[in-house]
């Protein structure tokens, strides 16, 4: 059984990441510490396998891209236009289906990196996300696109999505809304959290507090919107206005408006944010914060080649491209009778 990573950490008595940098010559670890694990790594007869291969300089053309999964429209349009642009630079793309965010499933990457790929663009990272410091680490070209993790270490890609939670609750406040519902994705997130504070602060500025009690945090999915909108309609005095983390968790929150009767936007607006093709279709015609997903997927292949191509002396860059909004059907004056739509959904519930 050969020696892993771990092993040597363990032996060295430090975490994972740490073993990881003090093997790659990180110069963010202590001259101790650097020693402890190369000798831990010497004793055991452990070899950085992704560390040897990066040395080789030899290209083989193909880029992972990994995603946590399909299921969202969203993804498939990113990874098209990453897809295409990397075939224009005169590389090949594999798609990895997986959000990696085990550190345990870092062999699987590691296997890719070792046969094949010369580069990784990563577009489901969390903020504490191991297979990135991994890759990193271990010299791998690596772009984060759509989402960041908090590090400087690593070139990223990704709209403002602090501005995007800005002007979707500045829509909102602009039609009449005061008690405004958020539903969002995880809260191990870029894209989350700076939606999330973007919108807080706009509300804060102008002179309104958002309590927990119209917070819903969840994933990006139809299921979340769907009960999060039933869990927002069920306080005391429910919200004349949601504002969705993505445009999936959007849709779900509008099936829950229709099943219980309540009328877009007369009785309740819905925003989203990502503009994904299907929120433009006319029977859903969606208000949202459009990113420009196209522009990500291409700007995320170009950095990562200019990477592979110019190796690790250049200092990481963060691109953070504009957003704006698309005015639709789902978005109105603030309805007056919010009580009354609250009724009519217990009512509906309990049917």
């Amino acid at each position: 059984m050969s020696v892993t990573l771990r092993d040597v950490a363990i032996q060295a008595g430090v975490a994972e990441s740490t073993a990881s940098r003090a093997l790659s010559g990180s110069d963010k670890i202590s001259e101790t510490t650097r020693i402890r694990v190369e000798n831990a790594a010497k004793e055991l007869g452990y070899v950085p396998r992704v560390e040897s291969n990066r040395k080789s300089n030899v290209r083989r053309g193909l880029i992972g891209a990994v995603v946590g999964a399909l299921h969202n429209s969203f993804y498939p349009f990113l990874i098209d236009r990453i897809h295409d642009e990397l075939d224009s630079l005169g590389f090949d793309m594999i798609l990895i289906i997986d959000d990696l965010f085990d550190s345990g499933h870092r062999r699987k990457i590691q296997g890719l990196i070792d046969a094949s790929l010369d580069g990784v663009v990563f577009a489901t990272a969390s903020i504490h996300s191991p297979t990135v410091d991994f890759l990193v680490d271990g010299g791998v070209p690596t772009v984060l696109a759509i989402r960041s993790n908090r590090s400087n270490n690593v070139d990223v890609v990704e709209s403002d999505n602090h501005a995007a939670g800005t002007e979707a609750i500045q829509h909102l406040l602009d039609l009449g809304h005061r008690r405004i519902g958020f539903i969002m994705g995880p809260q191990d997130t870029s894209t989350s959290i700076d939606r999330f504070n973007g919108g807080c602060r706009e509300m804060k500025v102008n002179g309104f507090e958002l309590t927990n009690e119209y917070v819903v945090w969840g994933n990006y999915s139809h299921d979340s919107g769907y009960s999060g909108l039933i869990h927002l309609m069920n306080q005391p005095k429910p919200p004349t206005a949601v504002f969705c983390g993505n445009d999936v968790i959007a849709i779900g929150a509008l099936e829950a408006c229709q099943k219980f009767g309540l009328k877009v936007p007369e009785d309740i607006s819905i925003i989203g944010v990502d503009d994904i093709p299907m929120a433009s279709w006319s029977m859903i015609s969606l208000t949202t914060i459009r990113q420009s997903i196209g522009d990500i997927g291409a700007l995320a292949a170009r950095r990562l080649v200019a990477r592979i191509k110019g190796g690790s002396s250049e200092l990481p860059s963060h691109d953070i491209l504009p957003t704006s909004i698309v005015r639709r059907r789902t978005t109105g004056p603030a309805s007056l009778k919010p009580k009354q739509i609250y009724r009519n959904l217990n009512t509906s519930i309990s049917n």
